[in-house]
């Protein structure tokens, strides 16, 4: 099955990092502007079933209080790219 976002895992990861629910993480989101975002938002994003429109990009990251940029996994630039950001698709890095 394609995953619809590649910012699933580090959305994660950051609001795991601040000990927060996926229902805390929906107020913290609809206090940032995105207004009807819910529990089911936070888990759709993450488990990348829900694509993310650039323009959430911005309220995702401002309730996380980091930069866009960190929402993005890392890239290996000496691979290519299918094999180095493998959450596109459930097939393993090559």
């Amino acid at each position: 099955m394609k995953k619809l976002n590649l910012i699933r895992q580090q959305v994660r990861k950051l609001r795991q990092r601040n000990g927060w629910s996926q229902e805390r993480f929906a107020v913290k989101l609809q206090l940032a502007g995105w207004h009807n975002a819910t529990r089911s938002t936070v888990s759709k994003i993450e488990g990348g079933s829900m694509g993310v429109a650039e323009y959430d990009l911005l309220f995702i990251a401002a309730a996380l209080r980091v930069h866009f940029v960190h929402l993005f996994p890392p890239i290996d630039w000496k691979r290519p790219m299918d094999e180095s950001v493998p959450l596109v698709c459930n097939t393993p890095p090559k």
